[in-house]
């Protein structure tokens, strides 16, 4: 049983008032300016629920891969599933797979969020290999784009103008997610700048991105399997 479009909208609806209480915290990022760093009080996040509410709607639009199907799932897990992870620790060697729980790496925050979203992947092997590899395997084939020495603004405006939607994102040495939202890009990662955790900042605002010379960049595909 499939529920219609409207139905959908008032659920995720009732998810953003009433999910988890987010509040905000300054850090300085590695170029020495102050970004807004946001962060979740985890106790209000039911992740085995959300999780199996984010696998539904992976399955609705794997059965029928609209537009409209593919905001729902785009926006529930960046609002209500991703969310969860805000303020996990990050260890270079963290695996944890419970938001709050422990410590997680930057490849394995990535790939532990699109497996429990339902999609079909080695969590290990994906984490663990170069991140123009994991993209290569979970994006769409023409979407990817590659970025070398372009300062940040360059970067930003070129994703821009590519369609909404959650991509991945490989710099140098790190991996995370970009969330294009047609009026704002938020990188969302397993941050190993202070306070290392997993954290939702402005692309303008990251040093993270900044700091990279070398960036990938690809749309998740939703239909991976």
């Amino acid at each position: 049983m499939h529920l219609e479009p409207m139905q959908y909208y008032i659920s995720l609806l009732f998810i953003t008032l009433f999910g988890c209480k987010l509040n905000y915290k300054n850090a300085n990022t590695d170029n020495g300016h102050e970004a807004t760093i946001l962060i979740t009080k985890k106790e209000n996040c039911i992740y085995s629920e959300r999780k199996g509410r984010a696998q539904l709607l992976k399955q609705q639009f794997t059965e029928d891969p609209n537009q409209l199907n593919e905001a729902i799932i785009t926006s529930y897990l960046t609002d209500s599933l991703i969310s969860c992870w805000y303020g996990t620790q990050w260890n270079f060697y963290g695996t944890t797979q419970i938001p709050g729980n422990g410590s997680i790496a930057c490849g394995y925050f990535v790939t532990t969020v699109l497996q429990d979203a339902g999609i079909k992947l080695n969590r290990v092997k994906l984490a663990q290999c170069a991140s123009e590899e994991m993209i290569k395997k979970l994006t769409i084939k023409n979407s990817i784009f590659r970025f070398r020495n372009q300062s940040l603004l360059a970067f930003a405006e070129t994703i821009k103008q590519q369609e909404k939607g959650l991509y991945i994102i490989g710099l140098d040495f790190h991996t995370g997610f970009i969330y294009h939202t047609g009026d704002e890009l938020y990188f969302i990662h397993a941050s190993y700048a202070e306070p290392k955790v997993v954290r939702k900042e402005k692309v303008s605002e990251s040093g993270v991105l900044a700091a990279s010379k070398y960036k990938i960049i690809g749309k998740v595909n939703f239909n991976t399997n």
